[in-house]
């Protein structure tokens, strides 16, 4: 990181009939992007207050585009990119995703939800995580909601998620693992392995992913605690 990160008020961020809707609110980051970074606020009527956005590197490359609804939230985004993300934040929600991970095109869905994303991802287009239901499922014999309750989405690094897939929530895919295209996730999946399918289900384990066609380079091979490095 080398320049300065600025704090900026989140309600001189959003168009003027809103900004009564945002308080004690933040956007940190660096003057140089915060022309990548656009903040709104969703129709939904409600406070939008202690709402934390960090984008920790001054070289940040990509868009992020986030919508607040009512409640507060804290989004991290330790990656420079690229990374072209829609962000959706509602109730109490919190966003973390970790350096080197690059996203090309995805819609993030927190709500009263946890999400982690770890270091060095790869995630291709058109993804969508869905953290937590938006709309209530009733018991009839009861008229309880059912489907209430906080929910959390765990990545792990060195995760490669495919073209079209939908991460569901309460739901972790392990270190080194590869979610293949068009899958809909909705169990956990262990580290190094490979889930395809509707629903998603094991296809392989003991299988892992590299950036360049050759095979891994000596950062992944620590990344992923693996013996074999060319320094090794």
């Amino acid at each position: 990181m080398s320049e300065t990160l600025v704090e900026y008020d989140l309600a001189e961020l959003v168009p003027d009939p809103q900004r009564h809707l945002c308080q004690d609110s933040v956007l940190v980051a660096s003057p140089k992007v915060i022309s990548r970074i656009a903040v709104s606020l969703s129709p939904a009527p409600g406070l939008r207050k202690n709402y934390r956005i960090e984008v920790s590197q001054s070289d940040f490359r990509g868009k992020l585009r986030f919508s607040l609804g009512p409640g507060r939230g804290k989004v991290q985004i330790h990656s420079r990119g690229p990374l072209n993300l829609d962000v959706r934040m509602w109730r109490n929600s919190s966003l973390s995703i970790g350096n080197g991970t690059t996203i090309n095109k995805a819609k993030i869905v927190c709500d009263n939800a946890d999400i982690f994303v770890g270091e060095d991802g790869l995630w291709s287009g058109d993804i969508l995580v869905q953290s937590n239901d938006q709309h209530g499922i009733i018991d009839l014999n009861t008229m309880a909601v059912i489907n209430s309750g906080r929910r959390s989405v765990q990545i792990e690094d060195h995760v490669w998620v495919g073209r079209q897939t939908i991460v569901m929530p309460d739901v972790r895919i392990g270190k080194g693992s590869i979610l293949a295209a068009g899958a809909i996730l909705t169990t956990n999946m262990p580290e190094n392995s490979i889930f395809a399918g509707v629903p998603a289900r094991k296809v392989r384990g003991e299988a892992t992913w590299s950036r360049a066609p050759a095979g891994l380079s000596d950062s992944e091979f620590d990344l992923l605690g693996i013996e074999g490095g060319k320094s090794k």
